[in-house]
Formats: C-alpha cells, structure tokens, sequence
C-alpha cells in the first residue's frame, strides 16, 4: 500500500516540502536496509499501476530486472560494488520511478502502460554497470540492450522500442527531452531525485565521488563532492515536471539554494555562496551549511528535521578525493 504524503506539517510547511521531507525519509531508512531490487521493482509497479493488480507479465519482468540487478551486485567482491551506481541506486531510482509515476497517473498525465515502461527503465537503467567510466552512452546502450532482452516476452514491439529510448535518456549527455516529453523528463528525474536531496544528496555526492576517485578522475571526484558541483546539478534537469514538483523535488532544490544564502549573506547569488563555502575547511564548512540549512528559526528544511537523520553527510565524513578545495582542472 502506497501512503500518501500529508498536506502540511505540524510546523505548517506547504505541502511540496511535506512531501520532499517524508520522501528523502524513506529513502534514507531504505539504504540502511538490504537494497531488494526484485522486490522494489515489484513494488513500484505495483504503485505506479494504481488500484488495480498489473498484468503478472509485467510484474514478472520487473522483478526479473531486479533479480539482475541483484545478481549483478552479488557477484562484486566485498567492498567492490560500485560506491555509487551499485544495487541501492539501482533500487532507490525504481522506487522514485514508481512514486512519479503514481502521481503522473493520480493527475491524468500518463496510463497504465506508459507508467510501467518508467519503471522498467528505472529498474534496469544501470544493469550491469562496474563503475568504470566509459565514452557517453556506452553503459547507457549495454543496459538498455539487456533490460530489453530480459522484459522483452512482456512487451511489444513499440513498447521494446520506447524502454530502450527512456533508459538512452539517462545518459547526462544525452540531449535534453523535449518539454512535452513528459516520459523522458520522468526518467531523468528518477535517476537524480535522490542526489538532489538535501540530506540523503550529499551522501550520494560523496559515493559517487569514491567511485570517480577510483577510476583515477580525482578532479572530477572532487567537482561532484563540493557546492559548486552540487548548484551545477540543481541546474541540471531545467523546469520540473509536475509530479516531481508535486513529490516535493522542486522545493527541495529552492530550500538548499536558499540555504547556500543563509550560509553566506553577503554572496551574490547560491554559486558564490556555493564558491565562498568550499574555500573553508572542511569541520567548518560542513558546521556552516549544516546550520544554514536546519538549523534555528526559518531553516530551509527545517528543524528539528536533521536529528533522526544526522547531518547531511553522516558519521564519519569521508573525502579519499581531497578537501573540495583543491584545483578544479
């Protein structure tokens, strides 16, 4: 059973805030839990379905896809799974995929079968990924060849053709869907919800930079685990679709750009901020952001909203990529 998110808080937050808080609360309490992509997979399909069952063919390619994921994931050594694009992020985008999907069909934007093509896509959108980086696209073609081959008998022809479409789109530099492409634009969302959370993002800021550092693109690593970085990602998807907007993503965006304000007054606009902020320190830029961003009366995401959670990056903090301010190039 799907819970709906509540109107408001008892501290009286609008709804989109509401929701972004229960949401990045789920998903925080799912990463200390097994990944289960099967049976997220399923779940999620049932979620975007709607009251009704969904058909067993399609249920049965989803937890096929998860129990590939899962598989996948099993077969790394301990400690070897990608830190980022392991079975978690695999499991936590087809669980978003589920709850935009939902809420596209809750407000008449997509059916039944557009809404399973999402989550298919989300469930197998990084099959078989090592965490190596390759040439744009490359890992993007491989999964979506294998997502097609393994939901393929649930499928026709042009529902085959529009699974490998969607999971192309989650390559960053594919071009951008078009604003009427309301299914591309989901997928896209789906794959970064969680990354653009204030609490549960910085700790995906910080995995997949150990996984960038592994592949020997410190830089890059240190870009993706830093402020700037982040305001960058806030940049990156343009205008929300309604149900991402709706789940809260939107607002989750405008409190930590409010936030980086907060932080550093006297900035001119969220990038300097963002600038001023990884020039301090670690212990103090993280004490900094911490408190602009939950602490004390007026905290964009609210107090006492950190204390179940932690700070935004845990205990301990680790950075094997260097301190953020290092040299970009």
């Amino acid at each position: 059973m799907v819970v709906e998110h509540p109107v408001a808080t008892d501290d009286g937050a609008p709804a989109p805030l509401a929701a972004a808080r229960a949401l990045e609360g789920e998903l925080l309490a799912r990463r200390d839990a097994p990944a289960d992509p099967a049976g997220t997979a399923d779940g999620a399909l049932r979620a975007a379905w709607g009251d009704a069952a969904p058909p067993e063919p399609l249920l049965a390619a989803a937890r096929r896809l998860g129990a590939a994921v899962e598989a996948h994931g099993r077969a790394f050594a301990p400690g070897a799974e990608p830190a980022y694009h392991g079975r978690h992020h695999q499991a936590e985008a087809t669980f978003v995929a589920g709850r935009l999907a939902r809420a596209a069909r809750s407000g008449g934007l997509v059916h039944g079968e557009a809404a399973a093509l999402l989550v298919l896509a989300m469930a197998g959108h990084d099959l078989f990924h090592d965490g190596r980086v390759e040439d744009p696209g490359t890992k993007e073609r491989r999964s979506a060849e294998a997502t097609v081959e393994i939901a393929g008998a649930a499928l026709d022809g042009d529902q085959r053709r529009e699974l490998r479409r969607l999971i192309l789109l989650t390559d960053p530099a594919a071009p951008a869907p078009d604003p009427g492409d309301l299914a591309g634009r989901l997928v896209r969302e789906a794959d970064l919800f969680g990354s653009l959370l204030p609490v549960l993002g910085w700790r995906l800021s910080a995995a997949l930079a150990e996984e960038l550092a592994a592949a020997g693109l410190a830089a890059r690593a240190r870009r993706v685990a830093s402020h700037a970085g982040r305001v960058e990602l806030f940049g990156f998807l343009g205008r929300l679709s309604p149900p991402a907007e709706r789940l809260g993503l939107g607002a989750a965006r405008g409190a930590q750009l409010l936030a980086l304000r907060r932080a550093v007054p006297e900035a001119r606009g969220a990038a300097a901020a963002a600038a001023a902020l990884d020039l301090l320190p670690l212990a103090e830029m993280q004490r900094a952001w911490h408190a602009a961003l939950l602490g004390g009366p007026g905290a964009p995401w609210g107090a006492p909203w950190g204390a179940p959670w932690g700070t935004p990056w845990g205990a301990p903090w680790k950075a094997p990529w260097g301190p953020p301010c290092e040299d970009w190039a």
